[in-house]
C-alpha cells in the first residue's frame, strides 16, 4: 500500500458509542484546486443535519465522502462498524436494461426485505411511480428518476440517510408526499439524516442542526431551533 492509499482509507478506531462518522482534519484537493479543507464534523444518533451554502462550496464533495463515495485527499473518516447508510444523489446510475419493479426487487433481496406484494404497490403508489414500475429506468424522466432514488435510500431502514437535493425534478404534489414519508421513516423514529439543500423550507421541515459551508469551510454550524429562534426562519438566516 503506497502513502496516498494509506492515507486516504477510511480509519477505524474506538467511537463513542452513540457516534456514527466522525470526520477528522479532512481535505479534498483535485489538482491545484482546494474543494474542502478543515472539516472536523460528527454525525451522531438521530442528528438530521441541514447542509447549506452556495454552489461551488463544498456541500456535494462533503456528502459523497460521508457516503464513502469519494475519498478525502488527506484527513481521516471513521465510522460505527456495520454502519447501514441509505443514498441518494441528484445522479444516480442503474444497469442499463433493468425495470423499476426489478431494481426495487433487487434491493428488497440484497437487504433480506420481506415485503407483501400489497405492500410494495402500496409505497410504489405513495412515490407515484406505479404507472411506469415495468419501464427501464434509463428510459424515464429526470423526476421519475429522482422517485425512485429516494425510494431506494430508504428501503432497507438505514441507520444514517443522505440526501442531495432531494426535491430537484419533483412537482410539488409529489415532493409533498415524499417529504412526509421522509419524516415518518427518518424524523419520527430518530434516524441520522445528512441533506444537502437550498430549499430552506426542508431544513425547517426535516433537520435538527445545519452546518453553512463556503469555500470548502464550515463556517457556521449550530441547532435549526437556534437559527429559528434569532432570524425567524432558516431562509432569513441565510
Amino acid at each position: 500500500m503506497n502513502k496516498i492509499e494509506k492515507k486516504n482509507q477510511e480509519v477505524k478506531s474506538v467511537l463513542d458509542p452513540k457516534t456514527l462518522i466522525k470526520l477528522t482534519d479532512i481535505k479534498k484537493q483535485y489538482g491545484k484546486k482546494v474543494v474542502l479543507h478543515d472539516i472536523n464534523l460528527e454525525i451522531n444518533e438521530g442528528d438530521r443535519i441541514g447542509v447549506i451554502g452556495p454552489n461551488g462550496g463544498g456541500k456535494s464533495t462533503l456528502s459523497e465522502i460521508i457516503a464513502g463515495i469519494r475519498q478525502p485527499t488527506s484527513g481521516k473518516v471513521e465510522k460505527r462498524d456495520n454502519l447501514v447508510l441509505g443514498i441518494q444523489f441528484q445522479e444516480s446510475k442503474y444497469p442499463l436494461g433493468i425495470t423499476v419493479i426489478d431494481m426495487i426487487k433487487y434491493y428488497l433481496e440484497t437487504f433480506s426485505i420481506q415485503m407483501k406484494e400489497s405492500e410494495l404497490i402500496e409505497l410504489m403508489r405513495i412515490y407515484q411511480i406505479l404507472g411506469f414500475k415495468n419501464k427501464f429506468i434509463s428510459s424515464l424522466s429526470g423526476g421519475q428518476q429522482q422517485r425512485i432514488n429516494i425510494l431506494l435510500g430508504l428501503i432497507h431502514n438505514p441507520d444514517l440517510v443522505i440526501f442531495d437535493e432531494v426535491s430537484t425534478g419533483l412537482d410539488i404534489e409529489v415532493r409533498s408526499q415524499i417529504l412526509d414519508f421522509i419524516k415518518e421513516r427518518v424524523v419520527k423514529t430518530n434516524k441520522s439524516l445528512v441533506l444537502v439543500t437550498h430549499m430552506m423550507s426542508e431544513i425547517e421541515e426535516l433537520c435538527n442542526k445545519f452546518i453553512y459551508i463556503h469555500r470548502g469551510e464550515i463556517r457556521e454550524a449550530g441547532t435549526v431551533d437556534e437559527i429559528v429562534k434569532k432570524y425567524g426562519s432558516v431562509h432569513n438566516y441565510t
